[in-house]
């Protein structure tokens, strides 16, 4: 599809696989058919820190999959503003899926400017998240002052929860810091967390409570089992409260170390719009290594995340998830996908298995293994006895390995 609006040109191209792309002015994507996970974890990581969200605002459609993944919560009301009227139009391509048997009237999108929205409107919302706008879009640097999130704060209801994600992927870290500084000047509590363990798209987000008060386990735990979406949270690796809150990876400390004093983005110092584009043309790095050095830079402890009373037991099993998911990120830098599963397998098999041994909670270093042993019984019984054998050594409370095994010893020879 094309459509030739004012401000812009929007098309969809779905290439010789299937997979659609949304375009703008034929440059820019804005996301794909096949982000499904990814689009979908940055609309639920947010909705399930929120103990009983009712009203959620999202700033930037793009896709229309993050905001469509949100209404599906039966008891939420969702705003979705979106500059570009053509988008919404677009948009209609990929929330297919989300619409089976007819437009889900929770959802309601509109054409609005998203900073102009929140000054303007009087409603307050227990969710407001803020699409991973391109930094070097012209208008987008304004999305990410201290004003801007300043007027998100005064939208939040009680308790309410503000989450902006960021293309890693697409900023330098001299303008991340510009960024941080400005929310952590609102939000002096936040923290960041990752919308997937992605190497090449990487997406920070940085999320604050109105009021500034940490996680209750306990509530976060109630969420995760009474969620009552048709899609259930552990289809997108949401398994349980320690992939949930596990996501995060720097608290207010690191966050305000890592801004330092790095120029304040405000409107009247817009460094933002003007520092944001030179990694279009002459990037600095990959976005791998950036992920990576970021992660160098910051750190988070379980109790500037989770209120007490929480056991010492569960706070160890959290700190080693994210000791894992840092080394699960860092193993992946230099490994080459390949069809060949003897390859693939002989670059991450102990890597992985390291992982596991950090923390056996880590599920996405648990299931390529199994994956790899599934694939691996087809051509080499032996080999793939021997690497189930290993997992479920490394993780005994997972059923999987063992229930793979039994099938490999059973199978007729």
């Amino acid at each position: 599809s094309y459509r030739d609006g004012v401000i812009a040109a929007v098309n969809v191209v779905e290439d010789a696989d299937g997979v659609a792309r949304l375009h703008i002015n034929n440059r820019q994507q804005e996301g794909s058919s096949a982000t499904l996970l990814a689009d979908a974890r940055q609309a639920l990581l947010p909705l399930l820190l929120h103990p009983a969200p009712r009203r959620a605002l999202f700033l930037g459609l793009g896709t229309g999959v993050t905001a469509s993944s949100a209404a599906e919560d039966p008891m939420l009301e969702v705003n979705a503003v979106e500059l570009l009227p053509e988008v919404i139009e677009a948009s209609a391509y990929f929330r297919r899926p989300f619409e089976v048997n007819a437009t889900n009237p929770r959802l309601h999108l509109m054409t609005a400017d998203a900073r102009r929205f929140v000054r303007a409107t009087r409603e307050r919302y227990d969710l407001v998240v803020s699409d991973n706008f391109h930094p070097a879009r012209s208008g987008s640097g304004s999305l990410y002052t201290v004003e801007h999130f300043d007027a998100v704060r005064d939208r939040l209801a009680a308790g309410g929860l503000f989450c902006q994600w960021l293309p890693l992927h697409q900023l330098d870290l001299e303008t991340l810091r510009s960024i941080v500084r400005a929310f952590i000047i609102v939000y002096p509590r936040g923290w960041a967390m990752l919308a997937t363990n992605s190497l090449d798209t990487p997406v920070l987000g940085l999320v604050a409570r109105g009021d500034g008060d940490r996680f209750d386990v306990g509530q976060v735990r109630e969420r995760l089992t009474g969620a009552a979406m048709p899609r259930r949270p552990a289809e997108f690796g949401i398994d349980d409260d320690l992939a949930l809150l596990g996501s995060f990876v720097a608290g207010p400390r690191a966050l305000a170390r890592f801004a330092g004093n790095a120029p304040l983005n405000t409107d009247d110092h817009p460094v933002v719009a003007y520092r944001a584009p030179r990694i279009t043309y002459v990037p600095d790095s990959p976005p791998r290594d950036r992920l990576i050095a970021l992660l160098h830079a910051v750190e988070i402890s379980p109790d500037e995340l989770v209120a007490a009373p929480h056991d010492d037991p569960w706070s160890s099993r959290l700190a080693a998830y994210w000791t894992a998911r840092n080394r699960f990120i860092e193993a992946g830098r230099d490994v080459r996908p390949t069809s060949d599963v003897r390859r693939m397998l002989a670059q991450v098999h102990e890597p992985l298995l390291s992982v596991l041994r950090i923390s056996p909670d880590f599920r996405p270093a648990y299931d390529p293994l199994l994956r790899m042993a599934t694939a691996l019984g087809r051509i080499d019984v032996a080999s793939a006895r021997a690497l189930l054998t290993e997992l479920w050594q490394a993780q005994p409370a997972r059923s999987e390995a063992a229930r793979a095994l039994r099938d490999l010893t059973d199978a007729p020879r």
